[in-house]
């Protein structure tokens, strides 16, 4: 009786370790650069002929048991940079983490999306509306860096989205997962807005320019976020903390520069004034301001 029973786990563990075989064989071959390369991981347990014979019904049990949760179809592989097996299990918290992030970003930009942008300045030195929205200037950008071959790698609207095939390895989930849940958080945004205005401020105290940075400490934090992250002033600054870093302002045989610095400035200026309008705590246009109207 006992013989018939170790028979009976040997040929029901044969016939389990035959369908592994053909799952593994499938994975392997999945379309679309989804192939997962199971064979030789840790999740591929299976043994031949030879090794199930000199099992006892105990070591067969367990066996049994591994194969039976590898060929269920609940079990799923997702492939990581180099094709090696991820647990789907393990990848979806991070799928759905990213998704989260995605959708409180995309929240922020319907936000602010429909504001006008500056436009230059009236004989009055009063701010003339622009013709252009955050979402429309977005848009061409997002154009002119498809056709440069040139993606945005901070995007804070459009965070990064990692397929499992961007992931080097397995024990890199957790951090990822880790990250993204963090900046699904309205403390990763206070987190992020003081690394901006340590950016501005760092740049700012180099220029010397001490009326723009009185001026923009006058910004609420949601005023100073659609500034930063919605409009050329960064690169207005950038381009003042460039030229003035390298000391570039100081060549005479290049009178270009200062020509760039009064630019730069002038536009950061402008920007800072359009800024100082906004909605404070939301940094678009004003409510009372109705739905923005372009010019004709």
């Amino acid at each position: 009786m006992a013989s018939n029973e170790l028979n009976a786990l040997r040929s029901q563990a044969l016939h389990l370790t035959k369908r592994a075989t053909h799952k593994i064989s499938r994975l392997k071959n999945l379309p679309d650069n989804r192939n997962v390369i199971v064979a030789g991981s840790e999740f591929d347990t299976r043994r031949n002929a030879k090794q199930l014979g000199r099992m006892n019904s105990r070591q067969l049990q367990a066996y049994i048991a591994r194969q039976t949760q590898f060929v269920d179809r609940g079990t799923q592989f997702v492939p990581d940079a180099q094709h090696r097996p991820i647990p789907a299990a393990e990848f979806k918290p991070l799928e759905y983490w990213q998704g989260v992030r995605r959708q409180r970003a995309q929240a922020k930009l319907n936000t602010v999306g429909d504001t006008l942008l500056p436009g230059s300045y009236d004989a009055k030195g009063n701010l003339k509306p622009g013709t252009e929205t955050i979402k429309e200037r977005r848009a061409k950008m997002r154009s002119d860096r498809k056709l440069a071959g040139n993606p945005s790698v901070n995007d804070p609207y459009e965070p990064k989205v990692n397929k499992s095939t961007d992931i080097a390895n397995r024990k890199a989930i957790k951090a990822l997962v880790k990250e993204a849940r963090q900046q699904s958080t309205a403390g990763w945004d206070n987190k992020e807005l003081k690394r901006q205005i340590g950016e501005f401020s760092q740049m700012v105290n180099r220029i010397g320019d001490a009326d723009l940075a009185a001026a923009v400490k006058k910004l609420s934090a949601g005023q100073f976020r659609t500034l930063w992250n919605d409009t050329p002033f960064a690169v207005a600054v950038s381009t003042q903390y460039e030229i003035v870093r390298t000391d570039l302002i100081s060549e005479e045989d290049k009178p270009w520069h200062m020509q760039v610095i009064h630019d730069a400035f002038a536009d950061a200026r402008r920007l800072v004034d359009w800024a100082a309008g906004l909605d404070p705590e939301t940094g678009s246009a004003k409510p009372t301001e109705g739905k923005p109207t372009r010019k004709k």
